[in-house]
């Protein structure tokens, strides 16, 4: 075992201990705080000890899943300074997130039904719970930067053909997508405290299913993006740079816009690549789309449209929080005619699950599977080490890592029996066992996730290991099975 293999195994065997520990620890004094109204009254030493051990007990949970996720996505965090920053960065914003729970459950208590009385004080604390929370999540996503991959090594790595990200600059820090309207806008402040997935991440997760997604970096920006892998250029080499990759690219992905950089790299692309391999991401509603929409078809012709408007039922706009998502994809059928995918509100089980941290993922993923049945790309995902893990420590109770992993008839024997609560220590063994094994040894046994799909065997999966990368960086038109 390699040195870098040894130091991930060490990261998530501490992770996991560590997660145990303040798991252990959370639980015990959460069940203590219940009476921790008795103890203030009583002792008061003692009730700010208890409230002093939770905290502990919380932060050593989170820093455990910190350690943890490193491991698992082989983040340098022994060695590198750079991702111990990234570490600290995370474990800030914890910090305040932990904080702001701790201030939601006081709050529930009788003892703080004195702040009945001063509801002059409501409303400012409403603000700084949420400005702290905000807070929070932004220092845990600036955090999740320090461990972003460069274009570079993610192609060194990954034979594919790449997934070509353009937009403009502008798009890059649109974290949460605002609507028109002062309500609107008021209404997705109020909710958006906590978003820390955005589009762009949205969609280089979905495409990374066709090939590593690479983009160009701002120049100057201190850390790059999440979402695409970026590749920082000097001005007078990004646009050799775009047309080689787009020579050699299995998909373009274009975030419209109306800055002239982008226009020129549109124009590039309806020329150089193959109109099947371009799609158009246009996000936001009528209004904001009109300047592009009416380049596109002065250009490239007219948009066939759906003939019908699918309207989301009411239950779906409340669970949504009133983030109501508008935009559309336009891509080339085989006889080369341009046609729209509206992108429209969609509510899953797995959405509701990750709740108001990803508020984009359900519409997206929903049109997006529509565009990749159109051009017969598969949809089948590359299962996720990290995913599995996580299911198996938090949900394996229900078999959810079962089910993720295509093995429902485990899923369904720790859904049927788990009220003996013998599947949570079934799931906390397999949690381990997924962590121990090694990246390659997950791919290959485990190589999607979606039952009824021939897998993808290893010899399959390091296709082009062999050959040389600048055999690949040729300027040469890769083959297309979607073309």
């Amino acid at each position: 075992m390699t040195s870098p293999a040894k130091d991930a195994l060490k990261l998530k065997m501490t992770g996991l201990l560590l997660v145990a520990l303040g798991f252990v620890g959370f639980s015990v004094f959460s069940e203590k705080m219940e009476g921790i109204e008795t103890l203030l009254a009583a002792a008061e030493r003692e009730g700010l000890f208890l409230a002093g051990a939770w905290l502990l007990a919380a932060h050593l949970f989170a820093f455990g899943l910190i350690v943890l996720l490193a491991g698992l996505k082989n983040v340098p965090l022994l060695t590198s300074a750079r991702a111990q920053r990234g570490a600290w960065r995370k474990l800030g914003g914890s910090t305040l997130i932990i904080l702001c729970l701790a201030v939601a459950g006081f709050v529930d208590m009788s003892a703080s039904k004195f702040l009945d009385e001063k509801w002059w004080l409501s409303l400012p604390g409403l603000a700084a719970f949420l400005i702290s929370a905000r807070i929070g999540f932004q220092l845990l996503r600036s955090g999740w930067k320090y461990d972003v991959v460069p274009a570079e090594q993610l192609l060194a790595a990954d034979p594919r053909p790449p997934v070509v990200y353009l937009r403009s600059f502008e798009a890059d820090s649109e974290i949460v997508l605002r609507p028109d309207g002062f309500w609107k806008r008021a209404m997705t402040v109020f909710f958006d405290y906590a978003v820390t997935f955005s589009p762009e991440q949205e969609l280089a997760e979905i495409l990374n299913r066709v090939g590593p997604v690479i983009a160009i970096g701002k120049p100057g920006e201190p850390l790059p993006e999440l979402g695409a892998a970026r590749l920082y250029v000097g001005d007078a080499d990004w646009k050799a740079k775009v047309t080689d990759w787009m020579a050699r690219s299995g998909l373009v992905l274009i975030r419209t816009g109306s800055t002239p950089n982008l226009h020129w790299e549109i124009e590039q692309a309806m020329t150089r690549v193959p109109r099947r391999q371009i799609l158009f991401v246009n996000l936001g509603d009528a209004k904001k789309t009109a300047a592009f929409d009416q380049y596109f078809e002065q250009r490239f012709g007219p948009v066939i449209r759906p003939t019908t408007a699918a309207e989301a039922p009411v239950w779906m706009k409340l669970v949504s929080s009133g983030r109501v998502v508008a935009g559309k994809i336009i891509c080339f059928d085989s006889s080369l005619q341009a046609r729209e995918e509206p992108i429209r509100l969609k509510v899953s089980w797995a959405g509701l699950a990750l709740g108001l941290m990803r508020p984009y993922r359900d519409p997206i993923q929903a049109a997006m599977k529509n565009v990749f049945a159109s051009l017969d790309l598969p949809w089948t995902p590359r299962s996720s080490q990290t995913a599995a893990v996580l299911l198996a420590m938090f949900a394996g109770i229900f078999g959810l890592h079962h089910f993720y992993l295509g093995d429902r008839r485990r899923g369904l024997k720790h859904l049927v029996f788990f009220w003996t609560v013998i599947p949570m220590f079934v799931g906390w063994y397999d949690t381990v066992k997924l962590a121990q094994m090694a990246p390659g040894e997950f791919d290959a046994k485990y190589p999607t996730r979606q039952a009824g799909h021939a897998p993808v065997r290893a010899e399959s999966k390091q296709m082009g290991s062999a050959t040389s990368r600048k055999e690949l960086a040729r300027p040469k038109q890769s083959p297309c099975r979607f073309r």
